[in-house]
């Protein structure tokens, strides 16, 4: 209390001293100044614009120390303004509300998309540092260290199996292994040349890209051909081992022959005429006469019973003097002797060896005569017999 009081006896004595209501009236009485002398300037610039100034009213004079209410119609003027900017403001106070609505959700959606990224982010992050500790750990595992060890003993060898058959591989295609000679063994009616010339072979070729199945092939289409084998003799030869088909019979097509082996392949159709029995009473068309195809069905059973029949023959030595055979019909095959002028009718060669016996002995008997044997009775209670031609 006592601090008080010297205080307040000290601000007695102090005649530059100025309470707070003194401040307060001051800044009032300034700003009533500065008030009434911007009014003033706006007065006079009006004034110099051409405009009729004013006249000083008393009432409008600021008199220092004194406050003064405005008039009532002034008042209602600017409640009228204050509603009106109220309203305004209002609505400008909604819209900026909106506005601040829609960038909070625009914001709210751009932030839950920032999240999202982040957690993916952080997800991905994580993922990699467990994959990471899981590889730290599966290495320092005893038991995957020797499966590691194994699978790389399994790469090291499977490397060096590539790397030999690559070496083989490029051994095998040098030129060491390129042909220099066609060996060609068990042929007769068709020369080394064309079979060589068939194979498709060619000299100077390596010899492992040659297929053998291929070559058989190819040499197989000449129908003289019955099988063929080819070997391969390192470093440089091929081997070919052919079986040919031989020519038995002949049927005859229009001026020239077509050759036939005990097959029943037609071997080539040629116009010289070899020592071999002519077959007629064929039922396989003309049209079919081609090298490489086959008599048909019908026709290959009635040769085999002519195969018996010449078979027989040559047992009995008279296969020589047989130049045609006659199959037309099944249950009587007829045998010409031009030699002997002799035409001799085997029946269905049922007890073929005794029906060739009394062919020879009646052939024997009528060596000179000119004439016809019968030989297709039954033996059993009939006998063969010769009958002369006038």
């Amino acid at each position: 209390m006592k601090t008080k009081q010297k205080k307040d006896e000290s601000k007695l004595y102090d005649f530059d001293y100025e309470s707070k209501e003194e401040k307060k009236l001051k800044a009032k009485r300034k700003k009533a100044v500065k008030k009434s002398a911007s009014k003033e300037a706006k007065k006079e610039a009006n004034g110099k614009h051409g405009q009729v100034p004013e006249k000083k009213r008393y009432e409008d004079e600021i008199i220092i120390g004194v406050t003064r209410y405005p008039e009532k119609k002034q008042t209602n003027n600017q409640k009228n303004t204050k509603k009106v900017n109220k309203k305004f403001q209002k609505r400008r106070k909604n819209e900026e509300n909106r506005e601040k609505y829609n960038v909070g959700q625009i914001n709210k959606k751009s932030k839950r998309q920032d999240d999202k990224y982040y957690i993916q982010q952080d997800e991905e992050c994580n993922h990699k540092n467990n994959k990471k500790i899981k590889k730290q750990i599966d290495e320092n595992d005893p038991q995957r260290i020797i499966k590691r060890k194994r699978r790389n003993k399994v790469i090291k060898i499977i490397l060096l199996t590539i790397l030999i058959i690559s070496a083989i591989i490029a051994l095998l295609l040098s030129p060491v292994f390129n042909i220099q000679t066609i060996e060609v063994v068990g042929n007769k009616q068709i020369s080394k040349e064309e079979i060589k010339s068939l194979s498709g072979i060619e000299i100077y070729e390596n010899l492992f890209k040659v297929i053998n199945k291929k070559v058989e092939n190819n040499i197989k289409e000449n129908a003289y051909i019955n099988t063929v084998k080819v070997s391969k003799k390192i470093p440089d030869t091929i081997h070919i081992e052919v079986e040919e088909r031989e020519a038995s019979y002949m049927l005859e097509y229009g001026n020239g022959f077509v050759y036939v082996n005990n097959q029943g392949y037609m071997l080539e159709i040629s116009s010289i005429k070899k020592e071999l029995p002519i077959l007629i009473g064929i039922s396989t068309s003309k049209e079919d006469y081609k090298a490489g195809n086959r008599l048909n069905e019908e026709d290959l059973i009635k040769l085999g019973t002519v195969i018996k029949i010449m078979n027989s023959a040559q047992t009995n030595g008279i296969a020589s003097l047989i130049t045609k055979i006659d199959i037309c019909n099944e249950n009587n095959y007829t045998l010409f002797l031009e030699t002997e002028r002799k035409t001799a009718y085997l029946g269905d060669c049922s007890n073929l060896e005794t029906r060739m016996l009394f062919l020879v002995g009646i052939l024997e008997k009528e060596k000179e005569n000119p004439g016809e044997i019968f030989i297709n009775m039954n033996l059993n209670t009939d006998d063969a017999y010769f009958r002369e031609s006038v």
